[in-house]
């Protein structure tokens, strides 16, 4: 019952994104409570992986219910019989359906998985490259297809298709740098297992949030940049952020 519910959830959350403005990416999800629930660092590995921006997405891209049979299949168990039942097809069907699901997430996830160390050091020479305004430099950290989204939704001002591309990438995040408004400030965070940039904007009414950078990382270069602008899932990461200001 709970499974037919959430298909039913996602077909009709599928309708109402085909008219979001822009592209569309998951909420963050704060890793550092649920990571801290799991006491064993090779299963806060796996989780951290299960919660990634990247497998959320690529979670997204398959239909409501290839994605039932993927987690019903890969992450309870469950025998093909059982859950052939609860989507509505037949054993062989559903060993299909759960075939075609899990080869395309393993054909788009990533194939280097750093180390929290390595994650802090790549993710430092970004923001260094990055900040020297030098689209150059910059290029040499990106991997010669990478791919930065953007989610604005309909509120906030943000690239409305993905940037494909080493250059075309790079121009764009460094003219998005230069043209980051006065009294932003920087601030390192963990979501979804993975560590971020979040630039907040201080006004009168005090530290306001302005966006979120997601790094996805290929064999030490950079494979997808996600950039929330949208206010409405901003306001969950703000109020982490205060929270850890205490």
């Amino acid at each position: 019952m709970a499974s037919r519910i959430a298909i039913d959830r996602l077909q009709s959350a599928q309708r109402r994104r085909e008219a979001y403005v822009g592209p569309w990416l998951p909420e963050p999800i704060p890793a550092d409570p649920l990571l801290g629930l799991v006491a064993d660092p090779a299963d806060q590995v796996v989780l951290a992986e299960s919660i990634s921006i990247g497998l959320l997405s690529i979670l997204e891209c398959l239909g409501p219910r290839e994605r039932a049979v993927f987690l019903l299949r890969e992450v309870f168990g469950m025998a093909f019989a059982e859950i052939a039942g609860i989507v509505g097809r037949s054993e062989p069907a559903t060993r299909q359906i759960a075939k075609r699901a899990r080869d395309r997430v393993r054909s788009q996830r990533p194939r280097f998985h750093p180390t929290p160390a390595q994650a802090s050091q790549l993710a430092e020479g970004f923001l260094e490259a990055l900040m020297s305004g030098d689209i150059e430099r910059f290029a040499c950290l990106l991997d010669h297809d990478v791919v930065a989204v953007s989610d604005g939704g309909a509120k906030t001002r943000a690239a409305r298709v993905p940037v494909v591309g080493r250059h075309r990438v790079s121009r764009f995040m460094v003219n998005l740098a230069k043209r980051t408004p006065d009294g932003a400030e920087l601030h390192a965070l963990e979501f979804n297992g993975q560590p971020c940039f979040y630039l907040t904007l201080t006004n009168d009414d005090g530290a306001q949030p302005f966006l979120l950078v997601t790094i996805n990382w290929l064999e030490g270069q950079v494979q997808s940049l996600v950039i929330l602008r949208n206010t409405d899932k901003l306001a969950g990461v703000h109020l982490h952020w205060l929270a850890q200001q205490g």
